[in-house]
Formats: C-alpha cells, sequence, structure tokens
C-alpha cells in the first residue's frame, strides 16, 4: 500500500460531573486542614490524602488523545495532564470494514452488531465524529468513535480498502 505517516492531538473536554467532583475535593481538602488543630497528626495524615487525591483528580480530566497512523497501524494514545501517556489502543486500518459518518446508512446498518466501542472523542460537539469498523491488536472487530482532522481523514482514505472508505466530500 502506501507508506502515511500523520499524526493529530485531540483536546478532551471534561464531562459536566468533573466539575462536581472538583468542587467536592477542594472542599474537602479544605474541610481537612481545619482539622488539623485538633487532631494533630491525624489531620495532617488526613489533609495529605485528600490533597494528593485532589491533584491526581485534576490531572484526570486534563486530558488529551493522541491520534497517530503509520504504515497502516493506527495508534491512540491518552496524554493526561501533558506528562503521563497511556496507550489506548492499535489498529489496523488496512483491514477496515467500513470508515463512515455516524448518520450514514452504512453505518446505520452496522449499528446493530454487538461489537466493543471505543470512544476516542473530545466531548464537545457531533459534526466531525466518524465511526470507523477495524480489526485492534488481537484480531478482533471493533467500533471507533473518532473525531479526526482533513488530514488524519486522507491518511485513512490512502490506507483502508476502497470499498470501506464511505466519507463523501462536503460541498
Amino acid at each position: 500500500m502506501y507508506n502515511v505517516a500523520t499524526e493529530q492531538i485531540l483536546k478532551v473536554k471534561a464531562p459536566k460531573q468533573a466539575i462536581l467532583f472538583k468542587i467536592v475535593m477542594v472542599i474537602a481538602c479544605i474541610l481537612a486542614i481545619t482539622t488539623i488543630p485538633q487532631m494533630y497528626a491525624i489531620g495532617i495524615l488526613l489533609s495529605a490524602v485528600f490533597i494528593v487525591f485532589t491533584v491526581i483528580l485534576f490531572k484526570y480530566y486534563n486530558a488529551e488523545y493522541e491520534y497517530s497512523l503509520v504504515d497502516n497501524e493506527f495508534t491512540v494514545d491518552k496524554i493526561m495532564s501533558r506528562s503521563m501517556r497511556k496507550r489506548c489502543g492499535v489498529y489496523n486500518i488496512a483491514k477496515a470494514s467500513l470508515i463512515a459518518k455516524p448518520d450514514s446508512q452504512a453505518a446505520l446498518g452496522m449499528e446493530q452488531k454487538k461489537l466493543r466501542t471505543y470512544n476516542y472523542t473530545s466531548n464537545e460537539g457531533q459534526e466531525n465524529i466518524v465511526l470507523v469498523y477495524t480489526m485492534d491488536s488481537s484480531n478482533e472487530l471493533v467500533r471507533l468513535i473518532l473525531e479526526p482532522n482533513e488530514k488524519m481523514l486522507e491518511a485513512f482514505k490512502k490506507s483502508a480498502p476502497k470499498s470501506a472508505y464511505r466519507i463523501e466530500k462536503s460541498v
């Protein structure tokens, strides 16, 4: 096929309940700090535990996805707080059975299949969403919900089988 190499970084918007979690944790930290004069060592320990959990929570909700496509191998990594990287999955685009918009007839026809579904979107809007039905590293058919840019879509078009790519150009 073609030697295609492209990358995309996608900032993830935190869900609405994340704000509630953050507020609760900050209040818990303040209350734990106010217990230090009464409880001494236990208050200090309790404050340290709440502060650590609050920092982890804030880092967890500051995330972005990195899509990379190199030689038909599509890799998704989750980057948290621009420092920690977690591999989400490796998928073979050359074995894709469908790449289409969610409202297309082909995607609606595949919707009833019971597959593992992975959502790697920004949680902001539905206008740039693309469904990809392909094989993962264990040769199992999976459904990917992605938000690729134009450059990544062109790379998909070059890497995927011609019968699988069903995204029409918008005029």
